[in-house]
């Protein structure tokens, strides 16, 4: 059976743990959110890029969801990070 003063000594311990994980925890989710925002960004400027290179040459067609946003941009976009911003496959010989 423990003694009172070592049970103190291991809730404290515990307690000690529990404080680094939960600190660990939130800066894995704040990294994890502010790679999100990058991502977000970086389709953002990739979309206007395209749009307004669209609109210079041959047009936007219309688009009614998301997914025809998605397939539209897999005839428009070659370079592969790009690509990859939209989760595209990379087109051969890249």
């Amino acid at each position: 059976m423990l003694s009172a003063t070592r049970a103190q000594e291991r809730l404290k311990g515990i307690d000690e743990r529990l404080a680094r994980l939960r600190a660990e925890r939130e800066r894995l989710a704040a990294r994890a959110n502010q790679t999100e925002r990058r991502r977000e960004t970086r389709r953002k400027i990739v979309l206007g890029g395209t749009v307004f290179a669209a609109v210079d040459h041959e047009g936007v067609p219309a688009m009614t969801s998301r997914a025809d946003l998605i397939a539209w941009l897999d005839g428009q976009l070659n370079r592969p990070q790009d690509r990859l911003a939209f989760g595209l496959a990379r087109r051969r010989g890249d």
